[in-house]
């Protein structure tokens, strides 16, 4: 409970919120990118399981130069560190909403896709804290 209460509490700061609303319209964009990417090579011709991995790299890189720059203002810091810091955070969080989905769907056996979304939910907010804490915390 002290840590849920601690979370509400930072999430409460205003810089923090808007924080957290450029890193939600980071990850819109990310996953508009992942898209199209995924689509065009797919349409060149490109297996799609090559074009599926070819998009989320993309996301991915898209979303550590816009959490870097524009979501924590993070400057003057070793781009290699914080790279490394930032693909940790993110199979981390992944496999963290992963577990959680697991637990989900098939011990508590809830609807998947409410447990789809819990899951989501999970990965973005730890992802979010992690990524303002751990990785980019020498920024705004």
């Amino acid at each position: 409970m002290a840590m849920i209460k601690k979370i509400k509490e930072i999430l409460q700061k205003s810089d923090t919120r808007l924080q957290f609303i450029k890193f939600i319209s980071v990850g819109i964009l990310n996953t508009l990118v992942s898209l199209i990417v995924i689509y065009i090579c797919m349409k060149v011709g490109v297996n799609y399981k090559l074009s599926n991995l070819i998009g989320y790299i993309a996301g991915v890189i898209n979303s550590f130069i816009w959490s870097k720059i524009w979501v924590f203002k993070s400057r003057g810091v070793n781009i290699f560190k914080e790279s490394f810091k930032f693909l940790i955070t993110f199979t981390i969080c992944y496999s963290l909403q992963y577990i959680v989905l697991l637990l989900l769907a098939e011990k508590m056996l809830m609807n998947i896709y409410i447990s789809q979304f819990i899951a989501m939910c999970t990965y973005t907010l730890l992802n979010f804290l992690m990524n303002k804490f751990f990785t980019f915390r020498n920024g705004k």
